[in-house]
């Protein structure tokens, strides 16, 4: 049994890219060796399912080339946009947004967090309860550069959510 456990495991642990991430050279490797994993753990899958784990992780990180801050602006009556959050300069909930546990809801790499929806649900809703004057919420993320620990925007905005007073 735990032959099969350690077995299981490394075939589970295998390091796949998905096929949108392969690199052009491991596309063919991919497409060879994913049919293999997924039917050697079918068997298994009940197990990951009802015990509810499973052993899915990087073994060496590194930081993503794609650099993202958080902007949280709420438009007025007027029309008029304005600034509540933007991470790293302070402002509205910053200790909060900040926090490394909420910080994961919403931290980008390469694309918004599984949760970012239910971030800007949750975090329009809190905006909504403290200014009465807004109609909307608007989270989204600018690119940056950093370069001797200096964050540079680029003005290209990405991942945007809009959320209108309900």
């Amino acid at each position: 049994m735990i032959a099969l456990a350690i077995t299981l495991a490394l075939v589970d642990g295998l390091p796949i890219p998905p096929m949108h991430e392969a690199d052009p050279w491991q596309r063919p490797l991919v497409e060879t060796i994913q049919p293999i994993q997924r039917g050697a753990l079918a068997p298994f899958a009940w197990v990951t399912r009802e015990l509810r784990f499973t052993q899915r992780w990087a073994l060496f990180q590194a930081a993503s080339p794609r650099r993202f801050r958080m902007e949280v602006e709420g438009r007025d009556r007027a029309g008029a946009w304005r600034t509540l959050y933007r991470a790293g300069d302070g402002g509205e909930d910053a200790e909060l947004l900040e926090y490394r546990r909420i910080r994961g809801a919403w931290n980008p790499t390469s694309r918004p967090m599984a949760t970012y929806t239910a971030f800007a649900d949750w975090l329009a809703t809190r905006h909504f309860a403290a200014h009465a004057d807004l109609v909307a919420v608007r989270i989204r993320m600018e690119r940056v550069t950093i370069s001797s620990g200096t964050v540079t925007g680029t003005g290209e905005r990405v991942f945007e959510v809009i959320r209108a007073r309900p």
